[in-house]
């Protein structure tokens, strides 16, 4: 018997449906940035993501990236396109702060940072050490 899964709410597309219009070569600006922001009140920013860049949504993308930097999330940062070595620190400083050590060690890696790279993945080191305690 395979599991239940709770309804997508109303006006959300399921996966097929999503494909289909992201691959949609006519797809309006005006259809992604409601779907975007459909995805984005449901917490779904990767989902945004992908319909704000199809739409070019500038100013969506950029609310994107200042909660990456804020919620020290370097994967949807890396989402995003090209960042600046500036922005990678900050993300490293952020993501440190917030105890990922992961997504840390990963933007200072990015950044070019390797002090902060090797302190991070110490962190991480001994922080596997201590777990096998």
């Amino acid at each position: 018997m395979s599991p239940e899964y709770p309804a997508l709410p109303k006006g959300i597309p399921d996966c097929l449906k999503k494909r289909q219009l992201l691959n949609d070569k006519v797809l309006s600006p005006e259809l992604c940035r409601e779907y975007g922001r459909k995805f984005l009140e449901l917490g779904w920013r990767e989902d945004a993501l992908e319909f704000f860049k199809k739409g070019g949504m500038a100013d969506e993308l950029e609310q994107l990236k200042a909660y990456a930097l804020e919620a020290g999330d370097a994967f949807l940062l890396g989402r995003l396109g090209h960042q600046t070595p500036e922005d990678w620190r900050h993300l490293g400083e952020r993501a440190l702060v917030l105890g990922k050590l992961h997504f840390a060690r990963r933007a200072f890696e990015i950044a070019g940072d390797d002090d902060k790279t090797a302190l991070v993945a110490g962190l991480i080191a001994g922080q596997a050490v201590a777990e096998d305690s």
